[in-house]
């Protein structure tokens, strides 16, 4: 019983944290588990998403990744089915399946930026195939700007409005997932973690998910995925070897089965694990953990970037997208004056 109560503390420390996880790092909480056999189980995907998240680069290994999620296009297999329409491979073919839905008389996408954290979800699935995953740490190193490294990302997001349902600010997050769920959209950007709500409304409905097409050449597409559970030891805890057993467990694929039966989720272990039958079609990129993590993980709370890409899709003047992304290079040397000057110190 013991062994059990430890092994919980775990999972709930990191479930609760898991958005601090880099300044939980950065202060030095975390143990060193690099040589941790099961680590060689672990997608390396996954393993370079938590790398990332470092505010500044550590040498070791500090989390073991167990499950994720994934996020992209969802996309009603009926109206597919019913109407020919074949999954996008390149932003192009993405367009012009856009423009054909709306040409025979249906709603594309369904967007919802009412609630503005909504419009982070197509902007990270943009910006992972558009950008480098250490964008936000090579702005701070003085090497990149904003304006150049998401300039394209800007402009697809907005031209995702030519095609979504009238007055999308007008709607929230509720009322996208009940409107996909009724078929009055063919698509809705968004991550795996909005189906339950949408089954919640239409629990028949077929619901099916692809990755997000940001450019031209199909080899480009990359998996927007994020990890949800992870498991780390806290620094200095006398009980280290009794911990690296909790995890052994935790992360055994029997009981990591039972995990993703019951929660749903991607496993970033390698093997034959359950896979909900909603994320079939980005199998392949989950199998060869061709995968990249939502930048917005990097942006600190305080900046709210949700509500400067929801301020700049309602801006209508000419030079919106330059102001908009001067405005974010200007927010990030504000919020994060004290992790630039240690990068560069470090440099």
């Amino acid at each position: 019983m013991k062994f059990q109560k430890r092994a919980i503390c775990i999972v709930k420390l990191i479930g609760k944290v898991l958005i601090n996880y880099s300044n939980f790092l950065d202060a030095d909480l975390f143990e060193n588990l690099e040589g941790l056999p099961v680590l060689d189980d672990v997608k390396e995907g996954y393993l370079e998403i938590d790398k990332a998240l470092e505010l500044v680069p550590e040498d070791g290994v500090y989390a073991v990744p167990a499950a994720a999620n994934t996020a992209g296009i969802l996309y009603n297999k009926e109206m597919f089915a019913e109407h020919g329409w074949q999954i996008p491979t390149t932003w192009d073919e993405f367009i012009d399946l856009c423009k054909t839905i709306k040409e025979e008389g249906e709603t594309p996408l369904y967007l919802g930026f009412k609630d503005t954290w909504t419009t982070l979800a197509p902007w990270n699935a943009l910006a992972v195939g558009l950008s480098d995953p250490d964008t936000p740490m090579e702005v701070s190193a003085g090497t990149e700007t904003f304006s150049e490294a998401y300039d394209e990302v800007a402009a697809k997001i907005r031209e995702m409005l030519e095609y979504c349902e009238p007055n999308p600010f007008a709607y929230n997050y509720n009322d996208a997932a009940t409107a996909f769920a009724r078929g009055e959209a063919a698509m809705w950007p968004i991550g795996s973690y909005a189906i339950p709500q949408v089954l919640s409304v239409n629990p028949d409905m077929q619901i099916g998910s692809f990755v997000m097409p940001c450019t031209n050449d199909p080899d480009d597409r990359i998996l927007n995925s994020g990890i949800d559970v992870q498991y780390s030891i806290l620094s200095g805890t006398p009980n280290q070897e009794e911990a690296k057993e909790v995890i052994d467990y935790l992360m055994s694929d029997e009981v990591l089965e039972m995990y993703l039966e019951d929660q749903g989720g991607v496993s970033t272990k390698k093997g034959d694990f359950p896979l909900s039958p909603y994320m079939t079609d980005m199998k392949p990129w989950i199998d060869e953990g061709k995968v990249a993590d939502f930048q917005d993980h990097h942006y600190p709370a305080e900046m709210a970037v949700d509500a400067l890409i929801q301020t700049y899709l309602l801006d209508e003047s000419p030079d919106a997208r330059e102001k908009f992304l001067k405005n974010f290079d200007t927010q990030w040397q504000r919020y994060n004056r004290d992790l630039i000057r240690r990068l560069r110190e470090k440099d």
